[in-house]
């Protein structure tokens, strides 16, 4: 918990405060959205794994509750900064997301996958084919694969092809 009160995150509330978090920074203009995005998930890789789980659990809780064209934007930042970092930090990054999703799989059904993907689909290729090589390494890796494949919609997972 300590990592989310550093954040500015009080004890009360946390997926009302992650949303308040994900609002502020999807208001943030680009050139600071960046920067800051960065420097978070630089914190997010340095966590133990018990804080990456909680942190994945509260984005998941808020984003259905951020207006949508907001929530692309910041998923587009995110996205291509995520992109920067090596293949085993996305793998971390994915691993952690798609953990918390078979623990709570209507998190992601709360969410809209094709404006998501959307998002996705308008990264650079090269972004693209790097995000997508780290999520399949994650997804085959995963013990309980076929329950996670099964959660995704076909237009995601064509646009990620894994069909």
């Amino acid at each position: 918990m300590s990592r989310h009160n550093a954040m500015g995150v009080s004890g009360q509330n946390l997926g009302g405060a992650a949303g308040s978090i994900i609002q502020i920074l999807a208001n943030l203009p680009d050139f600071l959205r960046k920067p800051m995005l960065r420097k978070r998930l630089n914190e997010f890789f340095n966590m133990d794994e018990h804080d990456r789980q909680e942190t994945i659990a509260l984005a998941l809780s808020a984003a259905p509750t951020i207006e949508p064209a907001k929530l692309a934007v910041l998923v587009k930042t995110w996205l291509e900064v995520l992109a920067e970092f090596d293949p085993q930090k996305r793998a971390t990054m994915f691993g952690t997301y798609c953990n918390q999703i078979l623990m709570q799989p209507a998190s992601l059904q709360r969410l809209n996958l094709q404006a998501l993907t959307d998002t996705f689909l308008s990264l650079g290729e090269k972004q693209r084919d790097s995000l997508a090589d780290s999520l399949k390494e994650v997804l085959f890796a995963l013990p309980n694969r076929e329950r996670m494949l099964g959660l995704i919609p076909a237009y995601s997972k064509k646009a990620l092809k894994l069909v």
